[in-house]
Formats: structure tokens, C-alpha cells, sequence
């Protein structure tokens, strides 16, 4: 398949559904839709929706069986970025190639931004009248997933290399919520348990992946190409991949879990064309 093709086409529709979920940004207080709507309708490569769609396609459901999961998705995920560039947290200025959330409405405004995207989350959810796939979302956010992840990172500033350690923040800060937005397509798509096991398996090998090509990335791409400041891991001595295992080594990793992660595709003996092909674009992406 042509899998640029068929992510235009994906994020056409997420960016349309996106929209159209938002409360129009004059809606009172207009300041705060204004930054909820900015910081969600910036660009992305809105990776989370699409492979939370295309977790559904195998099980042959349309397209509106899935959307209002996969759009959840993507507004905690947005909600996490207005909270991770505050100067409390990693302090960045630039996101998607934009001044941050609260460089352009402030701190305090950025702050509730992301509060209510994340809110706005589960309320879609709720409205689907589906518990389970809040309940997915839930688990992947907590203090036991995104948040337990994002704290270990903080604290793992300057520290010495930790092969643990790094395995446990890219774990929770990234690959959860990649497993959980590959979950809760199929499990709106109908899959029974042990195809959901599979896919499990898919999205978090997926998500280990996504995260060591972030650090990879942030050590040699450039500014202009991410839409995002590159070298702050090392500025703030973050825990890489590379900074604990080498820059050869976290290639290797790249390729073993990706072979990984479609062989978990195999089990399943569904047409799983499109996260096969997703699988393969992450591994090699440069932005």
C-alpha cells in the first residue's frame, strides 16, 4: 500500500472530526477555547488516531464506529504536550513549528488548556456509551502509565545511565498510550481477547519504537525538520536510548522491535496491511 496515501487521507479526517469537536473559539471564556483549539489544531503527525483507526480495520467496521476513540486519544496526547513544554517541565518553546501553548496565552492559561483538553477526552468517550474504552484510556494516562512515566523522566534528569530506568519511562511516557490508542480501535472494532492480546503486543513494541526515534531524532535532525527544538535532551541531560546505549545500539533495537511487533501482526490472521505499513514508516521516519 501507499502508506503516504493513506496517512493523508487518515489525517484529513481526524483534522475535520477534530474540528468539529472543539468549542468554536469564541465560545465563552473565548481565551481558553482559542488556546484549546490552537494547541490541538497545529499540524501533527496525528499517529495515535490513525493507528487507533487502523486498529479497527481488520475487525471491518465503518470508519464512525471508531472516530470519537481515536480523536480521544489524540486530545490527551495534545493535552500532555501543553503540560510537557511548560518551564516547570521540559521548558520548551516550540511545538509543530509554532510558539508553545503558553508562550503565546501564558503559563496559568496553558495550564488549563491542557486540563480541559483532557477532560474533553473522557467526555467524548463517555458519550460513545462504551465504559471500556475510557476505562483503556484511564489506565494508560494515570499515575501508573503517561503521568508515572513523565515523573521518572523529570527525576532521571542527570542521572547516570540506567537501562531500567529508560526502559520504564518510554514505556509508560509514550508507549502506553500508543497500546492503548491501537486497543481501544480494536476493541471498538469488536475484537475478541486474544486478538486484542496481539494487538496489544503490536502497539507497545510500536510505541517502544516511536520513543527511541524520538531520541534518535532529537540528537540528529534539525529544528526546521521536527517543528520543535532539537538537542534539549542533551541541554537538560535527559535519559535517552542512545545516551544509555549508544547510538548503534538503539538502530538495532529499532529494527528487532519492529520485526516484533508485525510478527504480533501475524498472529492475529486478519488483513493488517495498514499497521504493517504504519510499523515500517515509524521505524524509518525522520521527522
Amino acid at each position: 500500500m501507499n502508506i503516504a496515501n493513506y496517512l493523508k487521507q487518515k489525517q484529513a479526517i481526524i483534522e475535520t472530526a477534530l474540528n468539529d469537536c472543539l468549542p468554536p473559539a469564541s465560545t465563552r471564556p473565548a481565551l481558553l477555547h482559542e488556546a484549546m483549539r490552537y494547541s490541538v489544531l497545529n499540524g501533527g503527525k496525528r499517529i495515535r488516531p490513525i493507528l487507533c483507526m487502523a486498529a479497527a480495520e481488520p475487525f471491518r467496521v465503518p470508519s464512525q464506529t471508531v472516530i470519537s476513540a481515536a480523536i480521544a486519544v489524540e486530545l490527551f496526547h495534545c493535552s500532555t504536550l501543553v503540560h510537557d513544554d511548560l518551564p516547570c517541565m521540559d521548558d520548551d518553546d516550540l511545538r509543530r513549528g509554532m510558539p508553545t501553548c503558553h508562550i503565546k496565552f501564558g503559563e496559568a492559561n496553558a495550564v488549563l488548556a491542557g486540563d480541559a483538553l483532557m477532560i474533553h477526552a473522557f467526555q467524548m468517550l463517555a458519550e460513545t456509551g462504551q465504559s471500556r474504552l475510557s476505562l483503556e484510556l484511564a489506565k494508560a494516562a494515570g499515575s501508573l502509565g503517561v503521568i508515572a512515566g513523565q515523573v521518572e523522566d523529570l527525576a532521571a534528569e542527570g542521572r547516570a545511565p540506567n537501562a531500567s530506568l529508560i526502559d520504564f519511562i518510554h514505556m509508560n511516557k509514550t508507549a502506553v498510550l500508543i497500546r492503548a490508542a491501537v486497543r481501544m480501535g480494536a476493541i471498538a472494532g469488536g475484537a475478541k481477547e486474544d486478538e486484542l492480546e496481539n494487538l496489544s503486543s503490536f502497539g507497545e513494541k510500536t510505541g517502544m519504537v516511536f520513543q527511541i526515534i524520538d531520541d534518535i531524532l532529537d540528537e540528529t535532525s534539525s529544528d526546521e525538520v521536527l517543528g520543535k527544538p532539537t538537542g534539549s535532551d542533551l541541554e537538560l541531560h535527559k535519559m535517552t536510548y542512545p545516551a544509555v546505549h549508544g547510538m548503534k545500539a538503539a538502530h538495532a533495537e529499532v529494527k528487532k522491535l519492529t520485526r516484533e511487533a508485525i510478527a504480533a501482526l501475524d498472529m492475529l490472521r486478519r488483513e493488517t496491511s495498514a499497521l504493517r505499513a504504519i510499523a515500517e514508516y515509524l521505524m524509518d521516519r525522520e521527522f
